[in-house]
């Protein structure tokens, strides 16, 4: 690339070949010229503002590529399905969710990717909540221009399998609870369990749509957990401890085909349950959600509903970062919570 540096007080006329950035300390931070717009007279002190005493004017070999087309080229190598690509200057390519899902992210290649020379790469964790219209990702390269050499690798690496990002859309799923205590079923304490159970499945878009209270027996909890399983629901909730001698366990191990872990090494949640009949997700949720704003089931919840099966090895691997530091203001997900 050959680079030619005018005086600014000399640049009125040139077109700009590259946005040019100015900052407010503290408040803001955006293009104020754009490229491809010719600078005029007035535009001067602008310039001088932004700290500008030369404008580049470039000139590109053949086998390079813009700061712009290379950004726009990098986040299209990147998004997969529920995503789409925006530019909104600046030279950065935005990854935006077109979906409300979970996002998939592949961080081994991500970092294969950022390994090349000149290509930075900025996304959200993978396994994040993401609401449509949401930014996930952004992408650009460290210069004005980019090897075409350079593209050519990320291209390899972005294509050995499935795309590096991507949204899962939440299905819409109708599960049903089975809150157990003596104290409940016999009404001397007020559940809490089935409000809360609501709110966790109405924030992804499904619903409680079947609710039995019981004692803490393992023959009327076994009945209840299949009975939910003959009504035809997407998904049976579980009340209560999680021990392996608790009678929450037993009963679900007792209706389960398949019991992927029981126990967990995060804080809230460590002795929940995930356990399937057929592909009916058995989760026994702890009680000790109710004395805390979020828990090992916020972490898992999302990807139920995105269709995702979770591995014991996927699980067992969150107890780096699944360490809640209870807030006095919850913020999750924006949070480490889980990460």
């Amino acid at each position: 690339m050959k680079v030619k540096e005018i005086p600014t007080d000399e640049s009125v006329g040139l077109t700009l070949a590259y946005d040019l950035t100015g900052i407010t300390p503290g408040k803001e931070k955006g293009a104020v010229l754009r490229r491809g717009h010719v600078i005029t007279p007035a535009d001067l002190e602008t310039l001088r503002t932004i700290g500008k005493s030369h404008i580049k004017v470039i000139e590109l070999a053949s086998d390079e590529v813009h700061e712009d087309e290379a950004a726009e080229l990098l986040a299209n190598m990147l998004a997969g399905e529920g995503v789409s690509v925006r530019m909104p200057g600046e030279a950065w390519a935005d990854v935006v969710s077109s979906v409300t899902g979970l996002l998939k992210v592949d961080a081994d290649r991500l970092a294969s990717l950022n390994m090349l020379d000149d290509v930075l790469i900025a996304t959200r964790h993978t396994n994040y909540p993401v609401v449509a219209g949401e930014t996930v990702a952004k992408a650009k390269v460290r210069g004005l221009s980019v090897k075409q050499a350079v593209l050519d690798e990320a291209r390899t690496i972005a294509e050995e399998s499935r795309k590096i990002l991507e949204v899962l859309p939440y299905r819409i799923l109708r599960a049903a609870a089975v809150i157990t205590g003596r104290e409940v079923y016999e009404g001397r304490r007020k559940d809490a369990f089935e409000p809360l159970l609501r709110r966790r499945l109405a924030e992804y878009g499904s619903e409680l749509t079947k609710v039995e209270i019981v004692p803490d027996e393992i023959p009327e909890m076994s009945r209840a957990i299949q009975a939910a399983l003959d009504s035809g629901v997407d998904m049976v909730l579980v009340t209560g401890g999680g021990s392996p001698d608790d009678s929450t366990s037993v009963s679900i191990i007792g209706c389960a085909d398949d019991v992927i872990f029981q126990g967990v090494p995060v804080s809230p949640g460590a002795m929940s349950i995930l356990a399937y009949a057929g592909d009916v997700p058995i989760l026994g949720v702890p009680a000790g959600l109710l004395a805390r704003p979020r828990g090992f089931v916020d972490l898992l919840l999302p990807r139920l509903l995105a269709g995702e099966k979770p591995t014991k090895s996927e699980v067992m691997h969150l107890g780096h970062g699944a360490l809640c530091l209870l807030c006095k203001t919850c913020v999750f997900p924006a949070c480490p919570f889980g990460k």
